[in-house]
Parts: C-alpha cells; structure tokens; sequence
C-alpha cells in the first residue's frame, strides 16, 4: 500500500522520473550535483532535487553533514533559491545564486555571516567511481537451487541474449480476493469482494525480473539503464541477481515488448487474476502466502530486518531509526533466490518489490470484471502493483493486497515479473 513515512520526499522524485525530458528544454527538473569549489570549510558537494513550476523552483538538497528542502525561481537562465539546512542542531541559510546553460551551471552561496562560496553544478546523479576488480554479490552458480541459469545470472539464453525463465500454469478456476477479519476494511475496500475467476493457461517468469535481465534489454536496445537508488552504489552491475528497480509500468512493458521481438512468443505483464492464481498456487482462502500467520523468515519485507511483527508506532521508531538510513547506505532488495518459492516455483510472491501488473486500476472492477481472463479496465489513470515490497508490513502483504500508482512513477521497491501464453504443466 501507498508508504508514509518518507512518501513526499519520493512522490517528488517519482515527478520528475514521470515528467523528466517531457517539459522545456530550459527545465530544471530532476537530479543534479553541484561541487563547491570556494569555501571557508574546503571544497564539499551537494546532491540537489529540483522540480520546476513554471518560474518557480522547490527541492531538497543534501550534504554529508546536512540537508534541506528549498522554493526559489528559475527564469530559463538565471537561478536563485534559498535552502535552510541544519548543522549541528541549529538552522542556517544558504542562498545559491547561478547562471544555468543547458545541463550546467555555476555561481555562489551565501551563508550570510559564515561567508561565501563557489560552485559548478551539472544535471544528472553524480557519477559511481567503479570499484577495482569489484565482485559481484550473489551469483547464481552459488545458490545450488533447481532453476535456470547462465553463469553467474538466473535466466536463460535465447538468440543469444538472457531471458527470463518461464515456468507453465495450467488454468483453473480459483477464488480471488480476500474479504476476512484479518483484513483492514479501510484499505482492503478494493479487494473484499471475493469472486471465483477462470483464467486459461499461461507462463509466468520465476522469478522478478532481474538487472542482468533488465540490462540486456537495454544494451541490445541502447537503452538508458534506471537510475540506481542513492546509496546503493554500482546496483545493477554489483547485484545482477537482485530484483530491478526505478522502472516504471511502461519501461516493463517496453521490456516485454522486446522480449515478443527476440523471441518470437508473445510476453506482456501478468494480469491481477493471473498473479494472484499463481501465488495461491492451488490453495484458495489463505491470508498469506505461508498460511493465515506471518512467517517472519517468509519474504523480504520489514520484518525479516526488524526480526519480530510489531504495531504501527514500533514500525515506525525502527523505520525512523534503522530502516530509512539503512535505505539510504545499502540495498534493501535481496537476491531473487533469497526465500522459499510457492508451491508452483514461484519466488518473490511476497516481499522485496512490489509488481507492476497488466491491468489498468479500478477500485471496484471486482463488481463488474469478467468471470474469466478478466484484464481489468480498458483504461485508467494508474496501473495496479501486485506482492508488496521490503518496506511494508505483514497487514499489507496479503495475497490480495492491490496498489496502484501512475505508469509514469519509478521507485525503488517497484519492479515486475513478465507472463506469456503457454500451455501449462502444473
């Protein structure tokens, strides 16, 4: 379900991934990092957000040693903001004066009675200095599990490029939603009303599509990888067996796409109705993919780190103490092949990053959606997201959960898993 805790800090990076190259030429929206050049304190570096409204510019930017929201103006060229951060328990302001050209831009600050500095700034995410010999984590040889691989990569090869494995669901008929006691009615509104569904064979990817599957797509496309999550260095070529992240509904639909034209099969993102058949696996009713009781060692959401189930205020002092800065430092995915599958093979059903899914997102499309192979509403302003992600709870993780977002939102514990037709084994 939809997060709190940091949710506006990255509704606003989730703008600018929708809208970035969309507006102006002259926009600032999006990433930059400025270097100071000139300080009292020595040269530093800034990683600075911005989103631009017309003349007018707000944002955050952060330092090593603090951070801060800004509202300025930016009239094409010339750019002015004022930043009040925080050092050492006490506030300061700091006004940024600069002439942009194109992706760059440079000027002063001025800390008022602190005195006075020079900066460049450029757009995009400071670049990631490679590691020497750097080592991947978690190659697939080593996982000793019965699934597909090439080398060190889950997957398989095909014309010469790795794909995703596939594995055959038999249709059925099956019960879907979930209108128990466990269930919150003020958030599971959308799922309550149970219905049995037909769905017809199909194939679904075992696991979550990975980085070294996302980034053969974009090498053979010339495709311009996501955006690593900050703080989590080198991810898509330091962890190729993690799930990808920062796609959004239509870089996974484009990744199906080029999976049809090197494959000659047809792929497309799973339907809601065929995702939840394949998470229950055969077994109707249950709350959870374990059962009607949490398994703490069951999938990678919160609690596997917290290492016990507690209320919403316990959540939140970890998340507030622990979890947002440990997001900020490392990877908070796990390697696909890091929990038990399902009963059918499947991994990730639960947990690590929430699943973009074929359908458009109506919130009662169970009182009217067809009785079999329903593919949702021919239209809508938001895709659904099956499967629940590292950061939630168990409350929001049930088989039947649905969240949506706009198709333009990236973020980082948002991927996808592929389907195709098939003519089903299970």
């Amino acid at each position: 379900m939809r997060q709190s805790a940091i949710q506006s800090v990255f509704l606003v990076l989730a703008l600018y991934f929708a809208t970035a190259g969309a507006g102006e030429d002259a926009s600032l929206s999006g990433e930059w990092y400025f270097d100071v050049l000139t300080s009292p304190n020595g040269p530093g570096s800034r990683e600075v957000l911005f989103l631009q409204e017309n003349e007018r510019v707000i944002g955050f930017i952060e330092s090593n040693s603090a951070s801060g929201r800004f509202v300025g103006s930016f009239d094409g060229k010339n750019l002015e903001f004022t930043a009040v951060l925080e050092f050492g328990g006490q506030p300061m302001a700091a006004e940024y004066i600069a002439t942009v050209d194109g992706d760059k831009m440079s000027g002063v600050i001025r800390y008022g009675l602190y005195g006075e500095a020079t900066f460049v700034g450029f757009r995009g995410r400071r670049p990631i200095e490679p590691e020497a010999d750097m080592a991947l984590v978690g190659s697939a040889r080593d996982t000793k599990i019965d699934a597909g691989s090439v080398g060190d990569f889950f997957g398989v090869t095909g014309n010469g490029v790795l794909m995703p494995e596939m594995i055959d669901v038999k249709g059925g008929r099956f019960r879907m939603g979930n209108d128990g006691p466990a269930v919150n009615p003020d958030y599971g509104k959308d799922f309550a009303q149970v219905h049995t569904v037909e769905v017809s064979d199909f194939q679904m990817s075992r696991f979550l599509i990975t980085n070294a599957q996302y980034l053969a797509f974009c090498e053979a496309t010339d495709r311009q990888p996501p955006l690593p999550p900050k703080g989590w260095g080198d991810y898509l070529h330091k962890y190729p067996n993690h799930p990808v992240v920062n796609v959004n509904a239509h870089d996974a639909e484009d990744y199906t796409n080029w999976l049809s034209s090197v494959s000659g099969k047809t792929y497309r993102l799973p339907t809601e109705a065929e995702w939840e058949y394949a998470a229950r696996a055969g077994v109707d009713g249950q709350d959870f993919l374990f059962g009607d009781e949490w398994d703490i060692d069951g999938a990678n959401i919160s609690i596997w780190r917290i290492g016990k189930i507690p209320d919403r205020n316990g959540w939140k002092v970890w998340w507030d103490n622990e979890g947002e800065k440990m997001s900020r430092s490392q990877p908070m995915t796990t390697q696909v092949a890091s929990f038990p599958p399902n009963a059918w093979g499947f991994y990730d059903m639960t947990g690590n990053v929430w699943e973009w899914m074929y359908d458009w997102y109506q919130a009662d499309y169970y009182s009217s959606s067809p009785a079999k192979d329903p593919m949702g509403p021919p239209t809508g302003d938001e895709k659904v997201l099956r499967g629940c992600s590292w950061y939630n709870k168990p409350d929001v993780c049930f088989i039947a959960t649905r969240d949506r977002y706009a198709p333009e939102v990236r973020l980082y514990y948002n991927g996808f898993r592929v389907a195709a037709v098939s003519g089903g084994s299970h």
